[in-house]
């Protein structure tokens, strides 16, 4: 009889699965490919300035691809809700066409297609990554785009947000915000989104003002500023920021911790108040982490024998808890145990809701939270309720399911692309470092990452970019059978 129930059971659970519609998945990425094509006009206008035509010409063409995709999506009837299989399918998508786009101007650089596709997709993902050998010689219009790229792609989590029309509350969750708070004091999800828009665009424009006054020249500032808030990392020097002054590498440092912050935190106290904001734990976390880590990392850096200045370990460590990726040194002469622990900064990184990668400030909060409710539980008795709470509030175990698949996500990815460069003889330690550094969309290099690497390990940095961006989970989705074959909702 127990038997009987578990097969009728599983086959409930069966017909509750829905594959996703295609039309629905059109619809929604044709629109956000529209508003792409829209934002290519701004590297098209840099470029005809710059007199570089035929890079002018290649933006065109993906204005008018993305203003097609835009014009069939008008054609195609809106779903009343999506799915979460579809939002993660489109999400995914989103960032795999866009990087193929933004190959189009980038091969007008004499770049071949593996590289220039690595760069962009080192920049819309927000990683900062590069296998070209020198960017100094490259003129003012592809250093604005590249800039350009990333303060886009920081922006992608959010102009989902913005243009996928589900449930109210479900896309203020993926910021970490409170859902009943933001629709019933802003106006809805939407509203939410337009506010996060600001606040982003505030901070950029503070961190221009702020570069100029430090000396920096005006193209500095404007793609410093933008690959520093969207946490990217692309600079405008070959050797990142060690040339670059201390007020500019400060003034860089605090806007990638900025960014880094969950972005719904900046307007909050309109809702509730100040003190709710510097109570928020992944706020409190990131501080924590702002203020120790650095320092830890310089003591196994003195420890072991390393050589390295104690601004150059704040800088290069705060940089891998942001995930922004800009570095003041190379990284080999702090010696292994510190950049493991900075592997370990750039697999944690930022909070829901900021720009940063990595598993996110909550969800480490959650496991930990978890952990410890284990063993309050082993010490309770069997009939004890206990529940998990974070920030006074309880998380269901539908969200600690959601968490503990991404981290086991990263994980799996992070030991499979190791394990392929150990395969080729590449060093252990500066192999996990990039490909830690990859899936974090962190963007520091141990050296590795150049037009010497293999092209198969090329590809395995930008699925480590891509799938770092989207949270592993979204390019899962997308490749399973079962997103895509089986019953369909009408």
């Amino acid at each position: 009889m127990a038997k009987k129930s578990a097969t009728v059971s599983s086959r409930g659970q069966t017909s509750l699965l829905f594959a996703a519609r295609p039309r629905a998945v059109c619809k929604h990425l044709f629109e956000l490919l529209g508003m792409m094509g829209l934002l290519v006009l701004v590297p098209m206008g840099v470029s005809l300035a710059g007199q570089r035509y035929a890079v002018a010409l290649s933006y065109l063409a993906i204005a008018l691809i993305c203003g097609l995709c835009y014009v069939i999506s008008r054609r195609i009837d809106r779903v009343q809700q999506l799915q979460r299989n579809e939002t993660l399918a489109v999400a995914a998508l989103v960032f795999i066409s866009s990087s193929l786009l933004f190959t189009l101007p980038m091969l007008q650089y004499n770049m071949s297609f593996i590289d220039a596709w690595f760069e962009t997709v080192s920049g819309v993902t927000t990683t900062g990554l590069s296998t070209l050998p020198s960017v100094e010689d490259k003129p003012a219009a592809f250093l604005f785009a590249r800039g350009w790229m990333q303060w886009v792609g920081g922006l992608g989590v959010i102009v989902l947000a913005l243009a996928i029309h589900t449930q109210p509350g479900i896309e203020t969750k993926m910021f970490g915000a409170d859902a009943a708070d933001v629709d019933s004091h802003i106006g809805g999800t939407r509203a939410h989104a337009k506010r996060i828009l600001v606040v982003y665009a505030m901070l950029t424009i503070i961190g221009i003002g702020a570069l100029l006054g430090a000396g920096s020249s005006m193209l500095d500032a404007i793609v410093h500023a933008m690959t520093a808030v969207s946490t990217g990392g692309f600079a405008n020097r070959d050797d990142s920021f060690a040339s670059y002054g201390i007020g500019e590498q400060w003034i860089v440092s605090v806007l990638s911790v900025l960014g880094a912050i969950s972005l719904h935190l900046y307007y909050r106290p309109t809702i509730k108040s100040l003190r709710a904001s510097f109570k928020d734990p992944q706020f409190r976390c990131l501080l924590l982490f702002v203020a120790l880590l650095p320092l830890a990392v310089f003591a196994l850096v003195w420890l072991n024998g390393g050589t390295a200045t104690i601004g150059q370990a704040y800088f290069n460590t705060v940089s891998a808890i942001t995930t922004a990726g800009f570095a003041s040194s190379s990284i080999l002469p702090f010696g292994g145990a510190a950049m493991l622990l900075i592997c370990a900064c750039m697999f944690i990184g930022g909070g829901i809701g900021s720009t940063a990668g990595g598993i996110k400030l909550y969800r480490l909060l959650v496991l930990f939270k978890a952990m410890q409710m284990f063993l309050r539980r082993a010490a309770s008795g069997v009939h004890s309720q206990l529940h998990l709470r974070l920030d006074g509030k309880r998380v269901d175990y539908l969200t600690i399911e959601n968490v503990l698949a991404i981290i086991c996500g990263y994980l799996v990815f992070l030991v499979g692309s190791w394990l392929i460069f150990l395969g080729y003889g590449m060093p252990p330690m500066e192999s996990l470092y990039e490909v830690t550094s990859a899936l974090g969309t962190a963007g520091v290099s141990s050296g590795l990452t150049s037009m010497e690497l293999p092209t198969p390990l090329k590809l395995v940095l930008i699925c480590n970019m891509l799938l770092g961006r989207v949270e592993t989970v979204a390019i899962i989705v997308l490749l399973v059978p079962s997103t895509w074959f089986g019953k369909r909702r009408k």
